[in-house]
């Protein structure tokens, strides 16, 4: 088949890919099915089936160079780099203006020691192409092993007086310095990142640390991991990378080229991920980081910040793959088994993700994290009484059953409200501000409770209004100080703030039916009522439909 014809084959079939079945469903048959249900795993983000019925549409055809591409592309988005690496050749060869495909048959160098071969195709790389800025990260590690560290540095040169471009610019002349045995040199820049842990990333955080240990300065590695615990507060989401350093004589590995290129690999990614506004951002996003782990594949903080930029997207089979290669003895075990629940969650998978969460609080009898999850997904599922069973089981894992900080007194709090267990709810809606005395969300949920009661009414009212000087487009947060206008006859400026809620968020029946409410006591029947239907088309409980129908017939009583 020319590829004239090929074209114009695909431009009729490519709109009938969301009609093509599984392969669990219906093995493909022919080159036109087999191309059809590459595309439609294409088009659904499973890259490693797609690259499969690529491979078996070349199988019939093995001289199409648009499958041939395609098959390409996918496989190194599935991290299938060996596969990728068989088109990669006849890829560039074809299309020569290409990034991705020299990048990928320059990193295979870089891992097997050959680095002229490496440079010489990373140097080949135009600026103009999808790596763009970061392309210089790329060209220092190229020629780090075969020059000097003049020229190694140099290639950072583009990035001076950037102030976007400072910090990584920093941590690779560190690396660089470190690899060329400039300890000296690259002790000032470690120590100038460490000192501003306020401002800094894990992933910048990480790399100073170890730069620190690996030049004998541990203590200052220690120091600096505790100064960014301060800053930040205790989270799960880092404990397990830090808690490597407690022991000062650990040291990490010699730095080798392979784990600098692997680091300016990271760099591309976190920058890709940053700037994407559409899939395909990520998409190459991902690409480069299977080239990072291809080179170092210790990189799993780099494999959980990749799970959430596809879990952010919906792809959570991928997502899910990559938390799974992370394991028990890796640093960042607990937060991938905590990601990976809440995508199965997110799957309507429930009762798996619960049954993982009490298998990893089994073997981890200390930490409060997994149950604190289960009572999060409970409370979303509106299984109020569990999940507060799952929170009182995890306030008893803090010393003396209280923890530090107040989100998780505000879940709880949350789910004993509406358990209808309003004393203990207050207890901890009034702890997690004497912990957080600003926090909006707090001041609101307390301040609208005590609304919806009738207790304290001007002192919910004075809570409301600082949690809208905090949040003033919390659509929900303006709600509230609305309801508190209207509960206290102040029924025209009531209509102003929750005509501005319903703007900050048009889909809550709540909202809607209280500006109906307001309305109606201005004299505004009409558009009283209109509110009401609306709220009552957005499927509202049960009480509250009956509410809103029984509004609907009678109105409201006159003042």
């Amino acid at each position: 088949m020319s590829d004239l014809t090929w074209t114009l084959v695909t431009g009729f079939v490519v709109g009938l890919t969301t009609i093509i079945p599984s392969r669990a469903e219906s093995e493909p048959t022919g080159l036109a099915a087999s191309y059809l249900s590459a595309l439609h795993a294409q088009n659904t983000a499973d890259p490693a089936t797609a690259a499969n019925y690529f491979d078996q549409a070349l199988a019939i055809d093995p001289g199409n160079r648009n499958i041939m591409f395609r098959a390409f592309f996918q496989k190194a988005q599935a991290g299938d780099i060996d596969g990728a690496l068989l088109y990669a050749k006849s890829a560039y060869a074809d299309r020569p203006t290409l990034s991705v495909a020299p990048l990928l048959m320059a990193v295979d160098h870089y891992k097997n020691g050959e680095f002229q071969d490496a440079q010489d195709l990373i140097e080949g790389i135009s600026g103009r192409s999808t790596v763009g800025l970061a392309l210089p990260l790329l060209l220092a590690w190229a020629k780090a092993p075969t020059g000097n560290h003049t020229e190694a540095l140099s290639a950072l040169a583009p990035y001076e007086g950037r102030k976007e471009w400072r910090v990584l610019s920093a941590t690779m002349s560190a690396m660089l310095n470190e690899f060329y045995d400039r300890d000296e040199a690259a002790l000032v820049y470690y120590r100038a990142l460490a000192a501003n842990v306020d401002n800094q990333p894990l992933s910048i955080l990480r790399l100073a640390t170890n730069g620190l240990h690996r030049l004998g300065y541990s203590d200052e590695a220690v120091t600096a991991v505790a100064n960014f615990r301060e800053k930040r507060g205790d989270s799960a989401l880092w404990d397990g990378y830090l808690n490597e350093y407690k022991d000062p004589e650990q040291a990490p590995p010699v730095l080798t080229a392979q784990m600098g290129m692997a680091e300016a690999l990271y760099a591309i990614t976190r920058i890709r991920m940053s700037s994407a506004r559409r899939s395909s951002g990520i998409t190459l996003a991902i690409v480069y980081a299977h080239m990072a782990l291809y080179l170092n594949p210790d990189l799993d903080v780099l494999r959980r910040e990749v799970a959430d930029a596809m879990s952010a997207r919906q792809q959570y089979q991928p997502a899910n793959e990559m938390l799974r290669a992370i394991g028990p003895y890796d640093p960042g075990y607990l937060i991938a088994q905590l990601r990976l629940a809440e995508n199965l969650e997110r799957e309507d998978r429930t009762d798996e993700a619960i049954e993982m969460l009490e298998d990893l609080a089994r073997r981890r009898p200390n930490l409060p994290e997994p149950l604190v999850t289960v009572g999060d997904i409970l409370r979303n599922r509106e299984r109020f009484e569990e999940a507060v069973e799952f929170y009182d089981l995890a306030f008893s894992r803090y010393p003396d059953g209280e923890p530090d900080g107040w989100a998780l007194y505000y879940t709880r709090g949350m789910a004993l409200e509406r358990a209808q267990k309003w004393k203990r709810a207050e207890k901890d809606f009034k702890k997690a501000l004497e912990l957080s005395p600003e926090q909006a969300q707090v001041l609101n949920y307390l301040g609208y409770s005590w609304l919806d009661r009738g207790e304290n009414v001007s002192e919910a009212r004075r809570m409301i209004e600082l949690a809208v000087s905090q949040r003033p487009e919390d659509g929900y947060i303006v709600d509230s100080l609305g309801w508190a206008m209207y509960l206290m006859g102040e029924y025209e400026d009531a209509v102003v703030q929750l005509e501005r809620a319903v703007t900050l968020n048009t889909s809550d029946p709540t909202i809607n039916e209280h500006l109906g409410d307001a309305y109606w006591k201005v004299g505004r029947e009409t558009e009283a009522r209109f509110q009401w239907r609306r709220a009552l088309s957005m499927e509202p409980d049960e009480e509250q439909s009956e509410e809103l129908r029984t509004k609907l017939q009678r109105g409201l009583a006159r003042n």
